[in-house]
C-alpha cells in the first residue's frame, strides 16, 4: 500500500485530534511542523489546524506550489483572504479541502437521506454551545456558524439571501467584534429560515440541528449517544386559520458508526491519491466566510438585515 506523507500545522486541541486519527490510519504518515519550519521535501499534502488568523498565511505558499492543502474551518477569517486563496488555487490548479466535518458525519449523511420525506422544510434550528474555547482572533460566530451553514446549504441546495444577527459581548464588552454569544437568522429564497444560537459561555456542550418539515421533523444531535430522532407525522395540520396538533411517532434511525474525522481525512487522502484538483470545498468555504462576515456586519448595525451577494 502506498503511504501518503502529510505535514500537519497545529498542535492544539483539534490538531491533536487530527494527529491521533492520522496515526491510526494505515495509509498515512504524518509529521508535525511548527510555524517557520519547512516540511519534508517529499510531502504529499499539508493540513492546517492553527488559529483562524494564520490560515491564509500558512496555506498560500503551498497552494501556489500546487501542493494539496486541507484547511480547518473556517477557511479564513476574511473574505479578501478567502478569495486570494481561491485565485491562487485556480492559477496553480491545486487541490484544496476545507474541514466541514458534519458533511462527513455518517449520522448527518443519514439525516440528509431522510430529509426529503419531511415535506417542504419550514425552518432549521441550530444550537452550538460549549464552555470555550475562547478565541482572541475571532468571535464565536467563526467558531460555530460553519457547522449549521454547511448543513443547511447541503440540505436545501442553495445559499441564504439575507441575514440578521445580534451578539452579546460578555468577556470583552469594549470589543464590538468579539462577541461570545450570537443569535443569527438566515433566510432563503423559498421562505425557509435557519435560526442559530451559538455560545461559548455555556455550561454544557451541545451540537444540534432541528429540521422542521410540513409533515415530519428530524433532530440531528452530534453530541448525543443516539444522534438522529425522527418525529413522523408531526405536522401540525393547517385548515385555513385553524392549526391542529398532531402527536408524532418517534423513531431513532440507524446510521454508520465510522468516526467523522476519519471519514474527512480519508476523503482528503483519497483525493491526493487520485491526483484530484477538486476545489468545490474551497468554494463552499468561501461562501461560508462571506455569510459569517455578513452576520458580523448585521451585529455592528444592531440587527439590521444584510443582503448576501
Amino acid at each position: 500500500m502506498k503511504m501518503t506523507h502529510l505535514a500537519l500545522y497545529g498542535s492544539g486541541r483539534w490538531g491533536t485530534a487530527i494527529l491521533r486519527t492520522l496515526r491510526s490510519m494505515a495509509a498515512a504518515d504524518v509529521s508535525v511542523i511548527k510555524r517557520g519550519e519547512t516540511p519534508p521535501a517529499e510531502v504529499d499534502g499539508v493540513i492546517i489546524a492553527t488559529p483562524i488568523s494564520t490560515h491564509a498565511e500558512l496555506a498560500l505558499p503551498f497552494i501556489e506550489r500546487g501542493i494539496p492543502v486541507f484547511i480547518e474551518k473556517p477557511v479564513t477569517g476574511s473574505t479578501d483572504e478567502a478569495r486570494r486563496l481561491l485565485a491562487a488555487a485556480e492559477k496553480a490548479n491545486s487541490l484544496v479541502h476545507v474541514g466541514h466535518i458534519h458533511l462527513h458525519n455518517p449520522a448527518f449523511a443519514k439525516t440528509k437521506e431522510l430529509a426529503p420525506a419531511l415535506g417542504r422544510l419550514r425552518y432549521l434550528y441550530f444550537e452550538g454551545t460549549n464552555n470555550g474555547p475562547y478565541r482572541k482572533d475571532a468571535s464565536v460566530l467563526w467558531d460555530w456558524l460553519p457547522h449549521p451553514l454547511t448543513m443547511a446549504i447541503s440540505l436545501l441546495g442553495k445559499t441564504p439571501r439575507s441575514v440578521q444577527a445580534w451578539g452579546i459581548h460578555s468577556l470583552r464588552p469594549k470589543n464590538s467584534v468579539l462577541c461570545d454569544i450570537g443569535m443569527v437568522k438566515y433566510e432563503f429564497e423559498d421562505g425557509a429560515a435557519l435560526l442559530c444560537i451559538v455560545n461559548w459561555l455555556a455550561p454544557e456542550k451541545r451540537t444540534s440541528l432541528t429540521i422542521v418539515g410540513e409533515t415530519s421533523s428530524l433532530v440531528y444531535t452530534d453530541t448525543a449517544t443516539q444522534k438522529i430522532a425522527l418525529y413522523a407525522s408531526m405536522g401540525p395540520s393547517v385548515d385555513g386559520a385553524n392549526v391542529y396538533h398532531q402527536a408524532p411517532s418517534i423513531t431513532y434511525p440507524e446510521y454508520g458508526t465510522r468516526m467523522p474525522l476519519e471519514c474527512e481525512l480519508s476523503s482528503f487522502i483519497h483525493a491526493i491519491e487520485q491526483g484530484s484538483h477538486e476545489r468545490s470545498e474551497l468554494a463552499l468555504g468561501i461562501t461560508i466566510v462571506e455569510l459569517i462576515a455578513a452576520a458580523e456586519e448585521s451585529i455592528t448595525k444592531d440587527g439590521q438585515v444584510v443582503h448576501v451577494k
